[in-house]
């Protein structure tokens, strides 16, 4: 039988950036150690740190943050994960080792497919274009993983795109809202991509939220953080 082989001796801890300023994260790299990355490159930095920041740090405490891994989260399609929702607007990519293939699958790919992909994920990589981006949540309490979030990221030069977590059976980009928004960013595209987002929930409701109250705090959400866009 041959011996059991230690992930973090495979290189799949490590962090690179490419020329074009894309992060590509080994799967086994933990949420700390990739916050810490980000925190270092982000002075003066227009790119999504601060956003991605962010999620790293809704994605629990200290410990949990010093265990888990990216590929883990991602593997685990973790339905409440606010950092899933901001891969998603980023358009992350995902490696997966397969016996025989190695294959790349967006990430919203691997979130719809009914069954999660057999393989191993082995690395993820991120674009980090210009742009700015904002969350907005409700949950019990401050602690506690969102009932509903909504994350907006406007790349520089691009469309606005949202996400949301808890509308769905996981974290879901917002993409009849995204389309209304494709006009341009005014008070009237702004109510039509709220109700869009809104008619877009199809979570069923649990002890923590009814249906009703899901889409109602996803149209509130995504009205308001597409509000702070408009020019003055």
């Amino acid at each position: 039988k041959g011996e059991a082989v230690d992930l973090q001796e495979l290189g799949l801890n490590q962090i690179n950036e490419n020329e074009s300023g894309a992060l590509t994260v080994g799967a086994t790299t933990r949420l700390a150690d990739l916050n810490a990355f980000l925190a270092a490159e982000e002075n003066g930095n227009s790119g999504p740190h601060p956003l991605l920041r962010e999620a790293i740090r809704r994605a629990g405490p200290n410990t949990r943050r010093n265990a888990a891994t990216l590929g883990g989260v991602i593997a685990s399609r973790l339905p409440d994960s606010e950092l899933l929702a901001v891969l998603l607007l980023l358009d992350a990519q995902i490696v997966i080792q397969r016996p025989d293939t190695v294959d790349t699958f967006s990430l919203a790919e691997y979130l719809d497919a009914p069954e999660r992909p057999e393989g191993l994920i082995t690395a993820v990589t991120i674009p980090m274009l210009p742009g700015a981006g904002e969350l907005a949540r409700v949950a019990r309490t401050p602690a506690d993983d969102p009932i509903v979030a909504v994350v907006c990221w406007r790349p520089e030069g691009g469309p606005v795109a949202l996400a949301a977590v808890g509308a769905s059976e996981r974290p879901c980009r917002l993409i009849s809202a995204e389309q209304i928004l494709q006009a341009g960013l005014t008070p009237e595209t702004v109510e039509q991509a709220a109700v869009a987002a809104q008619a877009a929930v199809n979570h069923p409701g649990d002890f923590r939220g009814d249906a009703a109250y899901r889409g109602e705090m996803t149209a509130v959400f995504t009205r308001r953080l597409l509000i702070s866009l408009l020019p003055n």
